[in-house]
């Protein structure tokens, strides 16, 4: 039997960005990886599928949906850029920024249509999850940043094993059901793990799609806590000296929350080159 602890907050906000008290922001409406609502999920492994967090809490988190189906998660990374998996790609996707329970019932979601999209070029080259990062152009103007909506930093290089980070998206809650989606969204603290664990022979050794070093793997050997069905191409972040920064994105895994089967991840440090040759390509500026 699985626990799941949801934890109601209520929280007034406003969409202008917070000011400190002469009226100036205390930070821009776009400073990336800050929250502008307090949050922090618990360390400890007894929620499966995490906990829910204060709308607004987790600003970076997008939503790729198709039609009025959820399809995957993203990470916004500036305007009219988000990060997502590449086996996430779909024609006809539009990316909801501010999303938090069912299409339509968040009160500042923001829809925006994809107007491009660039999976990397080695994408399953290396096995079925390899390279699976993509680049979404939205149309523009692009998302209008507010106290809601925010993009992650950037991780130029990855933590150290033992490492906590967060992980949300809206997928499965409970393992035994991996494609009952959550109805809102959910966040959960992680830890990372090295590439030598991962590659043990009881972890992922030997298997069709080998630990590559540009995968990052996190999550607890003995299970109880993971990402799952619904969240691939969400964010995996890391705070360092108060910001998150964008350090993941789901991508695989052998079921959910099992002992020994951590979630994988694409190690975003590792594709910072060709994100920024990509919107180049898109022609927009990116400077962060």
């Amino acid at each position: 039997m699985f626990l799941v602890v949801v934890v109601v907050v209520v929280v007034l906000v406003s969409v202008s960005p917070a000011c400190a008290s002469g009226g100036f922001p205390k930070f821009p409406a776009d400073a990336c990886g800050r929250r502008a609502i307090p949050w922090k999920p618990e360390r400890e492994p007894r929620v499966v599928g995490g906990e829910e967090p204060p709308y607004g809490a987790v600003p970076w988190q997008v939503e790729l949906r198709f039609g009025d189906r959820h399809q995957c998660g993203g990470a916004l990374i500036s305007v009219r850029l988000v990060l997502t998996a590449a086996h996430c790609w779909l024609e006809g996707l539009v990316v909801v920024a501010g999303a938090h329970g069912p299409p339509g019932t968040a009160p500042y979601e923001q829809v925006l249509r994809v107007e491009r999209a660039i999976q990397h070029p080695d994408f399953r080259k290396l096995g079925p999850y390899s390279h699976d990062i993509a680049v979404l152009l939205l149309a523009a103007p692009g998302v209008r940043f507010n106290i809601l909506v925010k993009p992650a930093c950037f991780a130029y290089e990855s933590p150290p094993p033992g490492t906590w980070c967060e992980v949300s998206g809206w997928g499965a809650s409970d393992p035994s059901t991996p494609d009952r989606l959550s109805p809102v969204l959910r966040s959960a603290a992680v830890p990372l793990l090295s590439l030598e664990t991962c590659r043990k022979d009881g972890v992922y050794g030997g298997r069709q799609q080998p630990i590559l070093d540009s995968m990052l793997c996190a999550g607890h050997l003995r299970g109880g806590i993971d990402a799952c069905g619904g969240d691939s191409g969400g964010p995996l972040v890391c705070e360092r000296d108060g910001r998150h920064e964008l350090t993941g994105i789901v991508s695989w895994g052998d079921g959910c929350a099992k002992k020994d089967r951590p979630g994988v991840y694409t190690r975003v440090a590792s594709f910072l080159p060709w994100i920024r040759e990509s919107a180049r390509e898109f022609g927009v500026d990116y400077d962060f």
